[in-house]
């Protein structure tokens, strides 16, 4: 797994973390096979579930990305991850993927100079209490059960 270091800025209304940019330092805890791969950052699924009684948003991503950065937006709520690699063959025009659920409005995802961007519009003016973890390949989304409840009781 990547020990990775995050700083986090608070900007009138808005938040930014992040986490080291590509390309990776010699040391950065990636495999030397991550490292040697070419191939460029591309997201291979995204579902949303629950788990352990909390929301989740779970993004599998093609390969280990070099570094992973989020930001949020108020009006309406908007989450921004960022996961920077190989710039592959070249940028890919945002596209839509609409969800079916009760807090996200839409999910698009686009990719320019080997950064992938997937940006979660939320239905409500802010973002809801969340965190953020990456496993290798896969970024966790989660949103305490609290902050969702009161995120539908509001629809």
């Amino acid at each position: 797994m990547v020990a990775v270091a995050a700083a986090v800025f608070g900007t009138g209304g808005c938040s930014k973390t992040v986490v080291p940019p590509a390309p990776p330092p010699v040391d950065a805890g990636m495999s030397a096979a991550a490292l040697a791969d070419p191939s460029p950052v591309t997201l291979r699924n995204l579902q949303v579930a629950t788990i352990e009684g909390d929301r989740a948003v779970l993004l599998r991503f093609s390969r280990e990305p070099y570094g992973l950065a989020y930001t949020t937006e108020p009006g309406p709520g908007r989450l921004t991850v960022r996961a920077s690699g190989p710039p592959g063959e070249g940028d890919l025009p945002e596209r839509s993927l609409q969800q079916l659920d009760a807090q996200i409005a839409d999910v698009r995802v686009s990719r320019t100079q080997g950064t992938l961007q997937v940006v979660i519009d939320f239905k409500a003016d802010e973002v809801p209490p969340h965190s953020v973890h990456q496993m290798v390949d896969w970024v966790m989304i989660r949103l305490p059960a609290s902050a969702t409840s009161q995120g539908d009781a509001n629809e």
